[in-house]
């Protein structure tokens, strides 16, 4: 890895911001600085391992809203990791879990740590959307729908935190997911947690899971877009009785992806929020 990231600053209306962060969770769902409103604008960082990467993403954004302004610079590798070990504070999860970066991992804690080492790759808790699917897992597990022994699917992996999660309730299962470095963060991860026994992260997407293999619980924290292309895919993989956990959502976009699955023959789901989005439950 280069001593030097990429670094995206983005300045735009503040109508704009589903769009901008729509598109971000779609290209950088690792993350993103969040700087507020300044003289009128709303103002968000974003970092890149790889500068085609920052490339494609300022490309999209440009496209996506002209009026946009983006300003591309590098910032020292260095003064990243101090960043994170700054900004990076231990989340509590539901009643049984707390994710904890990687530093953290000798500090005596009641609920049971989920660590993570937090790179250039997708889900520290920080954001709602996998805050949202770890606090599912939590409470699914507490009303006993998921139980040891269970198998799960994690789509759109990326670090595994949610794979790991289900481990950690006594679920065995993969993960996959289109970035083979967010692959290799998800491995990482995995022994950091001692579940590689257990979960697998693979690159690759549903469609690489053969149509008669089902699971009984299937995670997918991906885009609403996404999300409904693949509704068949998903849904034919699902166990009856079965568990679809689904995020990545805006709330102006949770109706189309519903009637996506409920046109599948999924009952209607149990929805939950956090902030601009949404959280659905499908149980078969």
């Amino acid at each position: 890895m280069s001593n030097k990231l990429a670094r995206l600053a983005l300045s735009f209306a503040p109508e704009n911001e589903d769009l901008v962060t729509g598109l971000l969770f779609l290209h950088t769902p690792w993350g993103w600085e969040d700087g507020g409103l300044k003289d009128g604008l709303r103002r968000l960082t974003v970092h890149f391992d790889r500068p085609e990467q920052s490339a494609e993403t300022e490309a999209t954004l440009q496209a996506a809203c002209p009026e946009m302004i983006l300003e591309s610079t590098s910032v020292d590798n260095a003064d990243w990791t101090s960043a994170w070990k700054k900004y990076f504070t231990p989340i509590p999860i539901g009643s049984r879990f707390v994710v904890l970066p990687a530093w953290l991992k000798d500090e005596p804690c009641a609920a049971q740590p989920i660590l993570i080492e937090p790179k250039m790759a997708f889900g520290t808790g920080h954001h709602q959307t996998t805050a949202l699917c770890l606090e599912a897992l939590d409470r699914l597990a507490t009303e006993g729908v998921l139980t040891p022994g269970q198998s799960f699917l994690d789509l759109g992996t990326g670090s595994g935190i949610l794979g790991i999660a289900a481990v950690k309730l006594g679920l065995v299962g993969q993960g996959l997911d289109i970035d083979p470095v967010a692959v290799d963060n998800a491995h990482e991860n995995a022994a950091l947690n001692a579940v590689t026994d257990a979960f697998r992260p693979a690159t690759g997407s549903v469609t690489d899971i053969p149509r008669e293999q089902h699971f009984d619980c299937i995670l997918a924290n991906i885009l609403a877009n996404p999300l409904i292309d693949m509704a068949e895919d998903i849904c034919a993989r699902l166990s009856r009785p079965g568990v679809l956990i689904l995020s990545g959502i805006l709330r102006e976009q949770a109706d189309r992806v519903v009637q996506a699955y409920t046109l599948q023959g999924l009952a209607a789901p149990q929805i939950a929020y956090s902030g601009e989005w949404t959280l659905l439950v499908f149980r078969t």
